[in-house]
Protein backbone atom coordinates (compact mmCIF):
# COMPACT_ATOMS: atom_id res chain seq x y z
CA UNK A 1 0.00 0.00 0.00
CA UNK A 2 1.64 3.44 -0.90
CA UNK A 3 1.98 5.55 2.09
CA UNK A 4 0.91 9.30 2.44
CA UNK A 5 2.43 12.26 3.11
CA UNK A 6 5.79 11.26 0.90
CA UNK A 7 7.76 14.14 -0.85
CA UNK A 8 9.21 13.36 -4.02
CA UNK A 9 13.41 14.10 -4.05
CA UNK A 10 15.94 13.34 -7.01
CA UNK A 11 18.64 11.53 -5.92
CA UNK A 12 21.00 13.82 -6.65
CA UNK A 13 19.78 15.55 -3.55
CA UNK A 14 21.25 12.95 -1.24
CA UNK A 15 24.80 12.50 -0.21
CA UNK A 16 27.45 9.89 1.26
CA UNK A 17 27.40 10.09 5.17
CA UNK A 18 23.51 11.51 5.63
CA UNK A 19 22.09 9.81 8.25
CA UNK A 20 18.78 8.89 7.67
CA UNK A 21 16.04 10.11 9.91
CA UNK A 22 13.13 9.10 7.56
CA UNK A 23 12.63 5.74 5.58
CA UNK A 24 13.59 5.98 1.93
CA UNK A 25 10.82 4.44 -0.71
CA UNK A 26 11.35 4.08 -4.31
CA UNK A 27 9.89 6.80 -6.51
CA UNK A 28 6.23 5.11 -6.68
CA UNK A 29 6.42 5.59 -3.02
CA UNK A 30 5.75 1.46 -2.55
CA UNK A 31 8.71 -0.08 -2.07
CA UNK A 32 10.91 0.48 0.87
CA UNK A 33 14.57 0.80 0.18
CA UNK A 34 16.89 1.91 3.18
CA UNK A 35 15.20 2.07 6.50
CA UNK A 36 15.86 5.30 8.78
CA UNK A 37 18.82 5.13 10.85
CA UNK A 38 21.21 3.71 8.68
CA UNK A 39 24.34 6.02 7.38
CA UNK A 40 23.54 6.50 3.64
CA UNK A 41 27.16 4.88 2.17
CA UNK A 42 28.74 5.17 -1.36
CA UNK A 43 27.45 1.76 -1.76
CA UNK A 44 23.81 2.18 -0.98
CA UNK A 45 23.78 5.70 -3.10
CA UNK A 46 25.27 3.23 -5.75
CA UNK A 47 22.16 0.67 -5.13
CA UNK A 48 19.58 3.32 -5.15
CA UNK A 49 20.47 4.22 -8.88
CA UNK A 50 20.71 0.77 -10.16
CA UNK A 51 17.09 0.02 -8.14
CA UNK A 52 15.75 2.93 -10.19
CA UNK A 53 16.57 2.41 -13.57
CA UNK A 54 16.91 5.84 -14.90
CA UNK A 55 14.08 7.01 -12.23
CA UNK A 56 16.28 9.40 -10.50
CA UNK A 57 13.77 10.14 -8.03
CA UNK A 58 12.80 8.66 -4.21
CA UNK A 59 10.15 9.59 -2.02
CA UNK A 60 10.09 10.36 1.54
CA UNK A 61 8.09 11.01 4.68
CA UNK A 62 7.64 15.19 5.34
CA UNK A 63 9.81 15.25 8.39
CA UNK A 64 12.63 13.63 6.34
CA UNK A 65 12.51 15.46 3.08
CA UNK A 66 12.94 18.90 5.19
CA UNK A 67 15.62 17.29 7.11
CA UNK A 68 17.54 16.90 4.15
CA UNK A 69 16.31 19.89 2.31
CA UNK A 70 17.84 22.09 4.99
CA UNK A 71 20.82 20.70 6.09
CA UNK A 72 24.07 22.57 5.24
CA UNK A 73 25.20 20.13 3.11
CA UNK A 74 22.55 20.66 -0.38
CA UNK A 75 24.35 23.12 -2.43
CA UNK A 76 22.38 26.53 -2.00
CA UNK A 77 21.51 26.38 -6.11
CA UNK A 78 20.14 22.33 -5.89
CA UNK A 79 18.01 23.68 -2.85
CA UNK A 80 16.70 26.91 -5.11
CA UNK A 81 16.38 24.72 -7.88
CA UNK A 82 14.15 22.49 -5.68
CA UNK A 83 12.04 25.45 -3.91
CA UNK A 84 11.30 27.03 -7.09
CA UNK A 85 9.96 23.39 -8.42
CA UNK A 86 7.97 22.93 -5.29
CA UNK A 87 6.44 26.59 -4.89
CA UNK A 88 5.49 26.93 -8.50
CA UNK A 89 7.58 29.89 -8.96
CA UNK A 90 8.87 28.46 -12.24
CA UNK A 91 5.88 27.59 -13.72
CA UNK A 92 4.76 30.56 -13.61
CA UNK A 93 8.24 32.09 -14.79
CA UNK A 94 7.49 29.96 -18.11
CA UNK A 95 4.27 31.31 -17.97
CA UNK A 96 5.41 35.14 -17.98
CA UNK A 97 7.70 34.54 -20.81
CA UNK A 98 5.26 33.29 -22.88
CA UNK A 99 2.69 36.19 -22.63
CA UNK A 100 5.87 38.58 -22.96
CA UNK A 101 7.11 37.18 -25.94
CA UNK A 102 3.39 37.08 -27.47
CA UNK A 103 1.89 40.72 -26.45
CA UNK A 104 2.83 42.20 -29.80
CA UNK A 105 0.67 39.70 -31.75
CA UNK A 106 -2.10 40.22 -28.92
CA UNK A 107 -2.96 37.91 -25.95
CA UNK A 108 -6.27 36.74 -24.74
CA UNK A 109 -8.24 38.30 -21.65
CA UNK A 110 -8.69 35.15 -20.44
CA UNK A 111 -4.81 33.89 -20.79
CA UNK A 112 -3.84 37.37 -18.71
CA UNK A 113 -6.72 36.40 -15.82
CA UNK A 114 -5.78 32.60 -15.69
CA UNK A 115 -2.14 33.96 -14.68
CA UNK A 116 -3.21 36.46 -12.61
CA UNK A 117 -5.66 33.93 -10.48
CA UNK A 118 -2.28 31.44 -10.68
CA UNK A 119 -0.19 34.11 -9.14
CA UNK A 120 -3.37 35.22 -6.44
CA UNK A 121 -3.59 31.36 -5.59
CA UNK A 122 0.09 30.66 -4.91
CA UNK A 123 0.15 33.98 -2.19
CA UNK A 124 -2.41 31.87 -0.54
CA UNK A 125 -0.78 28.93 -0.50
CA UNK A 126 3.21 30.25 -0.16
CA UNK A 127 4.70 31.82 2.79
CA UNK A 128 6.15 34.94 1.42
CA UNK A 129 9.66 34.81 2.97
CA UNK A 130 9.23 31.43 0.11
CA UNK A 131 8.44 33.85 -2.49
CA UNK A 132 11.16 35.80 -1.48
CA UNK A 133 13.62 33.04 -1.79
CA UNK A 134 12.50 32.80 -5.05
CA UNK A 135 12.86 36.78 -5.56
CA UNK A 136 16.53 37.11 -3.87
CA UNK A 137 18.11 34.28 -5.61
CA UNK A 138 20.36 35.42 -8.54
CA UNK A 139 18.88 34.38 -11.78
CA UNK A 140 20.31 33.35 -14.50
CA UNK A 141 20.56 37.27 -17.07
CA UNK A 142 18.59 35.45 -20.06
CA UNK A 143 15.38 34.89 -17.76
CA UNK A 144 16.10 38.84 -16.39
CA UNK A 145 12.80 40.29 -18.03
CA UNK A 146 10.50 37.42 -17.26
CA UNK A 147 11.47 36.93 -13.74
CA UNK A 148 11.48 40.85 -13.01
CA UNK A 149 7.72 41.04 -14.17
CA UNK A 150 7.01 38.31 -12.13
CA UNK A 151 8.91 39.18 -9.10
CA UNK A 152 7.08 42.76 -9.80
CA UNK A 153 4.02 40.97 -9.48
CA UNK A 154 4.40 39.39 -6.68
CA UNK A 155 5.36 41.74 -4.37
CA UNK A 156 2.91 44.06 -5.62
CA UNK A 157 0.44 41.61 -4.57
CA UNK A 158 1.67 40.90 -1.04
CA UNK A 159 1.98 44.91 -0.51
CA UNK A 160 -1.85 45.66 -1.75
CA UNK A 161 -2.73 42.33 0.62
CA UNK A 162 -0.82 44.06 3.45
CA UNK A 163 -2.32 47.24 2.86
CA UNK A 164 -5.67 45.89 3.17
CA UNK A 165 -6.76 47.27 -0.47
CA UNK A 166 -9.86 46.08 -2.22
CA UNK A 167 -9.09 42.85 -4.29
CA UNK A 168 -9.75 44.65 -7.75
CA UNK A 169 -6.82 47.04 -6.76
CA UNK A 170 -4.55 43.35 -6.13
CA UNK A 171 -5.58 42.29 -9.01
CA UNK A 172 -4.28 45.14 -10.93
CA UNK A 173 -1.28 45.35 -9.05
CA UNK A 174 -0.29 41.61 -10.25
CA UNK A 175 -1.12 42.44 -13.73
CA UNK A 176 0.70 45.77 -13.32
CA UNK A 177 3.62 44.24 -12.28
CA UNK A 178 3.38 41.80 -14.78
CA UNK A 179 3.62 44.28 -17.48
CA UNK A 180 5.31 47.40 -16.76
CA UNK A 181 8.83 46.62 -18.15
CA UNK A 182 7.24 44.83 -21.43
CA UNK A 183 8.58 48.18 -23.39
CA UNK A 184 12.19 46.81 -22.53
CA UNK A 185 11.35 43.83 -25.14
CA UNK A 186 12.01 47.42 -27.90
CA UNK A 187 15.14 48.16 -26.35
CA UNK A 188 17.93 46.31 -28.35
CA UNK A 189 19.21 43.86 -26.89
CA UNK A 190 23.16 44.94 -26.69
CA UNK A 191 22.36 47.43 -24.56
CA UNK A 192 19.56 45.63 -22.04
CA UNK A 193 22.25 42.76 -21.81
CA UNK A 194 25.26 45.09 -21.74
CA UNK A 195 28.15 43.39 -19.60
CA UNK A 196 29.55 46.80 -18.49
CA UNK A 197 27.59 49.78 -17.05
CA UNK A 198 25.77 51.71 -19.72
CA UNK A 199 26.65 54.89 -21.45
CA UNK A 200 24.65 57.93 -20.92
CA UNK A 201 23.17 57.47 -24.49
CA UNK A 202 22.14 54.34 -23.70
CA UNK A 203 21.05 54.56 -20.69
CA UNK A 204 18.77 57.70 -22.46
CA UNK A 205 17.13 54.94 -24.65
CA UNK A 206 16.54 52.69 -21.71
CA UNK A 207 14.57 55.47 -20.19
CA UNK A 208 12.13 55.58 -23.06
CA UNK A 209 10.82 51.75 -22.00
CA UNK A 210 8.10 53.18 -19.77
CA UNK A 211 6.52 55.13 -22.60
CA UNK A 212 6.67 51.94 -24.79
CA UNK A 213 5.40 49.95 -22.18
CA UNK A 214 2.26 52.49 -22.20
CA UNK A 215 2.16 52.46 -25.80
CA UNK A 216 2.27 48.78 -26.24
CA UNK A 217 -0.79 47.94 -24.08
CA UNK A 218 -3.85 48.49 -25.82
CA UNK A 219 -7.14 49.32 -24.05
CA UNK A 220 -8.13 45.98 -22.88
CA UNK A 221 -5.68 46.22 -20.08
CA UNK A 222 -7.53 48.99 -18.54
CA UNK A 223 -6.25 53.06 -18.23
CA UNK A 224 -4.93 52.33 -14.79
CA UNK A 225 -2.18 49.31 -15.63
CA UNK A 226 -1.40 51.19 -18.46
CA UNK A 227 -0.79 54.64 -16.33
CA UNK A 228 1.50 52.20 -13.52
CA UNK A 229 3.55 51.33 -16.77
CA UNK A 230 4.35 54.87 -17.86
CA UNK A 231 5.19 56.13 -14.35
CA UNK A 232 6.68 53.39 -12.65
CA UNK A 233 10.18 55.45 -12.60
CA UNK A 234 8.58 58.67 -11.64
CA UNK A 235 9.19 60.06 -8.13
CA UNK A 236 7.82 61.98 -5.35
CA UNK A 237 10.62 64.75 -5.77
CA UNK A 238 9.38 65.42 -9.32
CA UNK A 239 12.70 64.31 -10.61
CA UNK A 240 11.76 60.87 -12.28
CA UNK A 241 10.79 60.10 -15.76
CA UNK A 242 9.20 60.07 -18.22
CA UNK A 243 7.00 62.82 -16.97
CA UNK A 244 8.98 64.36 -14.39
CA UNK A 245 5.68 63.53 -11.81
CA UNK A 246 5.83 64.70 -8.52
CA UNK A 247 3.88 64.00 -4.84
CA UNK A 248 0.39 63.38 -4.72
CA UNK A 249 0.90 63.16 -9.28
CA UNK A 250 1.65 59.97 -8.69
CA UNK A 251 -1.12 57.06 -7.72
CA UNK A 252 -1.03 54.66 -5.16
CA UNK A 253 -0.69 51.83 -7.25
CA UNK A 254 2.05 53.64 -9.03
CA UNK A 255 3.72 54.18 -5.85
CA UNK A 256 4.05 50.26 -4.58
CA UNK A 257 5.20 49.25 -8.30
CA UNK A 258 8.40 51.77 -8.10
CA UNK A 259 8.65 50.09 -4.54
CA UNK A 260 8.84 46.24 -5.57
CA UNK A 261 10.81 47.91 -9.16
CA UNK A 262 13.38 49.10 -7.01
CA UNK A 263 13.69 46.12 -4.82
CA UNK A 264 13.50 43.53 -7.36
CA UNK A 265 16.80 45.63 -9.47
CA UNK A 266 19.00 45.67 -6.15
CA UNK A 267 18.84 42.01 -5.21
CA UNK A 268 19.44 41.00 -9.10
CA UNK A 269 22.95 40.52 -10.17
CA UNK A 270 24.73 42.18 -13.41
CA UNK A 271 27.73 41.21 -15.66
CA UNK A 272 28.99 44.52 -13.78
CA UNK A 273 27.52 44.30 -10.35
CA UNK A 274 27.25 41.29 -7.99
CA UNK A 275 23.60 41.09 -6.21
CA UNK A 276 23.05 42.90 -2.85
CA UNK A 277 21.84 40.39 0.11
CA UNK A 278 18.15 41.11 1.05
CA UNK A 279 18.69 42.90 4.20
CA UNK A 280 21.59 45.17 2.76
CA UNK A 281 18.57 46.09 0.76
CA UNK A 282 16.56 46.60 3.65
CA UNK A 283 18.93 48.84 5.47
CA UNK A 284 19.18 50.89 2.68
CA UNK A 285 15.83 51.30 2.00
CA UNK A 286 15.24 51.78 5.55
CA UNK A 287 18.54 55.05 5.56
CA UNK A 288 15.83 55.91 2.18
CA UNK A 289 18.81 55.83 -0.66
CA UNK A 290 16.43 55.43 -2.66
CA UNK A 291 15.45 59.16 -3.04
CA UNK A 292 11.54 59.20 -3.84
CA UNK A 293 10.50 56.78 -2.52
CA UNK A 294 7.06 56.98 -0.45
CA UNK A 295 7.92 56.45 2.89
CA UNK A 296 4.77 55.29 4.78
CA UNK A 297 4.88 52.24 2.00
CA UNK A 298 8.75 51.91 2.58
CA UNK A 299 7.96 50.87 6.09
CA UNK A 300 5.22 49.00 5.95
CA UNK A 301 7.64 46.62 3.33
CA UNK A 302 10.18 46.60 5.72
CA UNK A 303 8.26 45.75 9.12
CA UNK A 304 5.85 43.00 7.56
CA UNK A 305 9.48 41.45 6.23
CA UNK A 306 11.32 41.49 9.55
CA UNK A 307 8.39 39.82 10.93
CA UNK A 308 8.51 37.21 9.10
CA UNK A 309 11.92 36.38 8.52
CA UNK A 310 12.04 36.18 12.56
CA UNK A 311 12.43 32.51 13.53
CA UNK A 312 13.41 31.22 9.58
CA UNK A 313 16.49 28.82 9.72
CA UNK A 314 19.35 30.32 7.88
CA UNK A 315 22.67 28.76 6.59
CA UNK A 316 25.53 31.10 8.35
CA UNK A 317 29.01 31.97 6.64
CA UNK A 318 30.48 29.34 9.54
CA UNK A 319 28.18 26.45 6.94
CA UNK A 320 26.38 26.05 10.29
CA UNK A 321 22.84 26.17 10.63
CA UNK A 322 21.21 29.43 12.54
CA UNK A 323 17.24 30.74 13.47
CA UNK A 324 16.94 34.39 13.28
CA UNK A 325 16.05 35.68 16.56
CA UNK A 326 15.68 39.22 16.10
CA UNK A 327 16.48 41.89 13.06
CA UNK A 328 17.26 45.67 14.05
CA UNK A 329 14.94 48.34 12.08
CA UNK A 330 17.71 50.35 11.75
CA UNK A 331 20.58 47.45 11.00
CA UNK A 332 18.70 44.93 9.58
CA UNK A 333 21.91 43.57 7.85
CA UNK A 334 22.77 42.45 11.13
CA UNK A 335 20.36 40.35 12.43
CA UNK A 336 20.73 38.41 15.89
CA UNK A 337 20.68 34.69 15.37
CA UNK A 338 20.40 31.85 17.73
CA UNK A 339 23.11 28.95 16.71
CA UNK A 340 23.21 26.48 19.54
CA UNK A 341 23.88 28.42 22.57
CA UNK A 342 25.41 31.06 20.56
CA UNK A 343 23.05 33.98 20.37
CA UNK A 344 24.41 37.02 19.29
CA UNK A 345 24.17 39.97 15.98
CA UNK A 346 26.04 39.12 13.03
CA UNK A 347 28.64 41.06 11.59
CA UNK A 348 31.17 41.33 7.86
CA UNK A 349 32.82 38.20 9.76
CA UNK A 350 29.85 35.95 10.51
CA UNK A 351 26.77 36.33 9.09
CA UNK A 352 23.75 34.92 6.84
CA UNK A 353 24.92 33.36 3.46
CA UNK A 354 21.55 31.72 2.82
CA UNK A 355 17.86 31.89 4.45
CA UNK A 356 16.78 28.14 4.27
CA UNK A 357 12.57 28.22 4.05
CA UNK A 358 11.92 25.05 2.78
Amino acid sequence: MKMKNLHKLPIEYLWEGLVLKDNIYDSTGYTLLIPKGEVLTGEKLRKLYNFNKGDRNITVHEEGFYDIIASEHMLPEKRQELLEKLSGYSSLTDNVNGMLHNIDIGIEADEIDKLVDNISDKLIKIDPVTIFSCINFPRPMDEGLQRHSLNVALMNALMGKWLGLPEDDVRTLVLAGLLHDVGKTKIPEEIINSPRRLTSAEYNIVKLHPVFSYEMLGSQFGETVRDIARHHHEKLTGDGYPDGLKGDEISLLTRITTLSDIYDAMVAKRTYKEANLAFDVFDMLYRDEFKGLDRKLVMIFLKNLRKRYVSKKVLMSDGKIGFIRFIPGNDASHPIVEQGERLSQTDDNWYCKEIITM
